[in-house]
C-alpha cells in the first residue's frame, strides 16, 4: 500500500482539527448558553419577587389573619400583588407565612380562580427555607402541588424591627421554564451534529481518494478546502459582507498544495476567532439595543461588591423602567414596542454616554455612574422622549426613574443602593399612573 502524500496527511489533520474544534466549541456553547439563560430567568424571577416584597408593609402582613383579611391594610397588599399578577408574565404571586420550622402556609393569595386558602399548607423547598432566614432565593429544581409543577422565587418581607414577617412567592410554570432551556440546547446540538457530520464526511471522502495520483488528490483537496471555507462563511453572521482576504488571494494563485493548505488553516483559524468573538458578544450585549445585558450587569455588580468590601466604592445607581410597554405591545404590536425600547435606549445613551448602561429586563434599564445628582438628566430624558414621539408614529414613549447614591456609612452591599433607586422608580411610576388613570381604564 502506498503511503499517503504529505498533502493528504495535512488534509486529514485539518479534518480532525475541525471535528475536535466543532465538538469543543459546541460543548462550550451548550454549557455557556444553558447557564446564561438559567441565570437570566432566575434573576428576572428574583427581580419580580424582590420588588413586590419591597412594596408590602411587613407589620401588616405579619398581623394578617382570617379575622382581618378584608381590612383596608390587607386589601392594599391584595392590590399590590394583583398589580404584578395582571401586568407581568407569571403564573401566580402570593404571600406565605411560616407557622413552624420548615412548615409554611398560604397567607394572602390574590388568585381569582382556585386561590390558596389562608392557612393551607405550602410545599416546602430549600429556596423557601432560605427566604424564611431572610435571603431571597430561587428554586433550582421544580416542585409539584395541586396547581401544577413550578419553579418559584421567594423574597422575605421584613417588619419594622427587621424580622421576617412573611414571604412573597412568585410561581413560574416548570413546563415553560424547561422548554426555554430545551429549545436552546436542542438548537445548539443540531448545529454541532451538522458540523460534525460534515467534518466526518470530509474525512470519508479523503479516505476513498487516497489511492489516486497526487495530482488528483491535490485537485480534490482544493475543492474540499473551498467547501470548508464556504461552510464557515455560511454559519457566519457577517457572511453577506465577506471579503476575500490577502491570504485567500495568494492561495488561489499558488501552485504549492502545502502552501495552499497552510494558508487555508490560517484563514479558518481567523474565522473561528471571529465566531468566538461573536458568541461572546451574544453573552454580554443586548441584541435589540446594543447596551450591555443582564449577564454583563451581574458581573459589574460583583466588581462593585469587591470595591465595597475593600472600601474603594463610589457610585450612583439609576433605575429606569418604560411606562405602559405591555399596553404598547398589546395595542400596536411587539414590533412597535421594540421601537419604543430602541428609542428609550438611544436616548439614554445620548444623555448618559459616560456611564455604564445596561438593559436588565424587557422594559428595565440600569445606569451606574459617579454623578451624585442625576435629577437633571432624568428630567432631560423624560422631556426628550416626550418630544421624540413623532419618530415612532406618535407612540407614548415615557419612563419612570429613580436614583440613589452609595453611602459607605449605611450601605453594606450594592443591593442596598439598588433597592432605594428601584423604590424611587416605582414611586415615580405610581405618580405616572395617577395621571394616566383614564387611559388605563379605557384599555
Amino acid at each position: 500500500m502506498n503511503k499517503l502524500t504529505r498533502s493528504s496527511r495535512y488534509m486529514i489533520s485539518i479534518s480532525v482539527f475541525l471535528i475536535v474544534t466543532n465538538a469543543l466549541l459546541g460543548f462550550l456553547l451548550t454549557k455557556q448558553s444553558d447557564k446564561a439563560i438559567r441565570d437570566l430567568i432566575q434573576h428576572r424571577m428574583l427581580d419580580i419577587s424582590n420588588t413586590a416584597a419591597s412594596m408590602i408593609d411587613g407589620d401588616v402582613l405579619e398581623s394578617a389573619g382570617l379575622d382581618n383579611l378584608d381590612s383596608p391594610e390587607c386589601r392594599k397588599i391584595y392590590e399590590t400583588l394583583t398589580f404584578f399578577q395582571d401586568n407581568i408574565e407569571l403564573e401566580y404571586i402570593y404571600c406565605i407565612k411560616e407557622v413552624a420550622d420548615n412548615s409554611f402556609v398560604f397567607s394572602i393569595d390574590p388568585t381569582v380562580e382556585d386561590p390558596g386558602e389562608f392557612g393551607e399548607p405550602i410545599v416546602c423547598t430549600e429556596a423557601l427555607m432560605q427566604a424564611s432566614d431572610g435571603f431571597a432565593s430561587v428554586d433550582e429544581m421544580p416542585y409539584e402541588d395541586k396547581w401544577g409543577r413550578f419553579y418559584s422565587s421567594y423574597s422575605p418581607v421584613f417588619d419594622s424591627e427587621g424580622n421576617v414577617a412573611g414571604i412573597v412567592a412568585v410561581d413560574f410554570s416548570a413546563e415553560w421554564y424547561d422548554e426555554q432551556i430545551r429549545n436552546l440546547v436542542f438548537i445548539t446540538i443540531i448545529v454541532i451534529l451538522i458540523a460534525f457530520a460534515l467534518s466526518v464526511g470530509i474525512i470519508i471522502f479523503i479516505a476513498t481518494k487516497y489511492r489516486k495520483r497526487f495530482k488528483s488528490i491535490s485537485k480534490d483537496m482544493r475543492k474540499l478546502s473551498d467547501e470548508i471555507e464556504t461552510l464557515v462563511k455560511e454559519v457566519s453572521i457577517d457572511s453577506y459582507w465577506y471579503e476575500e482576504s490577502v491570504s485567500e488571494k495568494k492561495e488561489k494563485s499558488s501552485n504549492d498544495e502545502i502552501e495552499v493548505i497552510s494558508l487555508k488553516i490560517r484563514s479558518l483559524q481567523d474565522r473561528l476567532e471571529d465566531q468566538i468573538g461573536y458568541v461572546r458578544s451574544l453573552a454580554y450585549i443586548d441584541g435589540l439595543t446594543g447596551l450591555e445585558n443582564r449577564t454583563s450587569y451581574m458581573e459589574q455588580v460583583k466588581v462593585i461588591e469587591d470595591n465595597i468590601a475593600s472600601g474603594k466604592a463610589s457610585f450612583t445607581v439609576v433605575v429606569c423602567d418604560i411606562n405602559q410597554l405591555k399596553l404598547i405591545n398589546d395595542d400596536y404590536g411587539h414590533e412597535e414596542g421594540d421601537k419604543v425600547i430602541t428609542l428609550v435606549s438611544r436616548t439614554i445613551q445620548e444623555l448618559f454616554s459616560n456611564e455604564k448602561l445596561y438593559r436588565i429586563g424587557g422594559d428595565e434599564f440600569v445606569i451606574i455612574g459617579k454623578d451624585p445628582d442625576y435629577a437633571g438628566r432624568i428630567s432631560d430624558l423624560k422631556a426628550k422622549l416626550k418630544s421624540s414621539r413623532a419618530e415612532i408614529d406618535d407612540l407614548p414613549a415615557s419612563v419612570s426613574a429613580g436614583f440613589s447614591v452609595y453611602d459607605k456609612n449605611t450601605d453594606n452591599e450594592y443591593s442596598d443602593v439598588f433597592t432605594r433607586a428601584d423604590k424611587l422608580m416605582y414611586e415615580d411610576k405610581k405618580k405616572f399612573y395617577l395621571t394616566h388613570e383614564d387611559r388605563r381604564k379605557a384599555r
